[in-house]
């Protein structure tokens, strides 16, 4: 999902001397994106940076880094999923890595001084946990077990490279292998709007996204076998569709797009003012257990309908239905609908969630005190 931002000519030529970037003078914190091995400086407090959809949410929450560390010759560099290299290293170089999706440990983790991560790096442990494969297997988990291996060999390497450094590190002592720090994805496509009481909205059940990433062609295996994401969108609409049907009385929004480039490319007003009007999402698995969409709808107090969630300092204990199975759709949205009040609570729960574990100035924050420690630490 995430790769497809890289088409959005996030990145552009440059002729930069990073050297003179990088003065030794300077005290002032530095924010980079380096993307597609550009290197792109980057106003953190620029609140519409040219061709950067990623940038609403991480922007704040740098904002809020440096706030809390104002003026300390930090160097932040910012990219989708490069692993190999940074532009520079070094004990004051902190790197975000955004896109990653396949769980992978970046080769720069003993030269730099922490990688804050969205996605996280324990992917096969998640998958087996939450799913179980291996009990009472269904063809969902069959394709759940082939990503999973899929995942296990782009980051074998890695991971191969990371645990020698580590044993060269416990016996030698020479170089420290610093921290991968979990940080939520935040939000894509969403824009300020007040907030609006959930009982006042009149959309009951929202969803709008893409089911299948691209259109494969019939003799295709992908088009048979389809992904984890495809399968469980395709259950999800079905049942979704099923409910509309027994109740007419409730307002469905069910907007289907192909490939999450489509979905990205929803007008940000239009999107975001029907969310807002929302009482009910919707957020389905994508390419990974996690997605913008979540955050999106968190943000605005919709109540949020999930599969599984992994194991997270911001999602654990959070005011969201975490659904089994979507076959499992119809008697959860009853119960919701049918109840107001419940609705209201975790409406507000949801709203509180967000000021408190996931917002931009909480995140941002939370990376402040990180860093202090590791800076304390090493």
């Amino acid at each position: 999902m995430l790769r497809k931002l890289k088409s959005q000519n996030i990145a552009r030529e440059s002729t930069i001397d990073l050297d003179y970037l990088l003065g030794s003078g300077s005290s002032a914190n530095q924010f980079f994106m380096y993307i597609d091995k550009n290197l792109i400086p980057w106003d953190i407090y620029d609140p519409e940076p040219e061709n950067c959809s990623f940038v609403a949410y991480f922007g704040k929450v740098l904002q809020a880094v440096d706030c809390a560390l104002p003026n300390q010759g930090l160097v932040f560099y910012v990219t989708m999923i490069e692993m190999k290299e940074m532009p520079s290293y070094g004990e004051n170089v902190f790197v975000l890595i955004l896109g990653d999706e396949f769980y992978r440990i970046p080769d720069y983790i003993d030269k730099v001084g922490g990688v804050f991560k969205c996605y996280g790096t324990r992917q096969i442990r998640e998958q087996l946990n939450l799913y179980r494969p291996l009990l009472k297997l269904s063809y969902f988990k069959f394709l759940v077990l082939g990503q999973t291996i899929k995942n296990l060999i782009h980051r074998f390497v890695r991971k191969s490279r990371y645990r020698l450094k580590k044993i060269k590190t416990l016996f030698l002592g020479r170089t420290k292998i610093v921290p991968i720090y979990d940080i939520p994805p935040g939000y894509l496509n969403s824009e300020d709007l007040p907030i609006r009481p959930i009982l006042d909205r009149n959309c009951d059940v929202f969803f709008d996204g893409s089911v299948i990433q691209h259109k494969y062609p019939v003799w295709s295996l992908r088009y048979w076998s389809k992904t984890p994401k495809a399968h469980s969108r395709e259950q999800m609409v079905d049942n979704l569709k099923r409910f509309k049907d027994k109740n007419p009385q409730f307002q469905i929004h069910l907007a289907l797009s192909v490939g999450f480039a489509a979905f990205n490319y929803t007008p940000q007003s239009t999107y975001s003012q029907n969310l807002m009007n929302t009482k009910i999402c919707l957020a389905p698995r994508g390419t990974t257990l996690e997605t913008y969409r979540l955050f999106e709808a968190m943000r605005y107090g919709c109540v949020i309908i999930v599969e599984y969630l992994p194991s997270r300092w911001f999602y654990n204990g959070a005011p969201v239905i975490q659904i089994g199975s979507w076959q499992n759709l119809e008697p959860v949205l009853n119960k919701l609908l049918n109840n107001p009040v419940l609705l209201q609570t975790l409406h507000q729960q949801t709203l509180d969630w967000w000021e408190t574990k996931c917002s931009e100035k909480v995140v941002g924050k939370y990376m402040a005190s990180e860093i202090n420690a590791l800076r304390l630490k090493f």
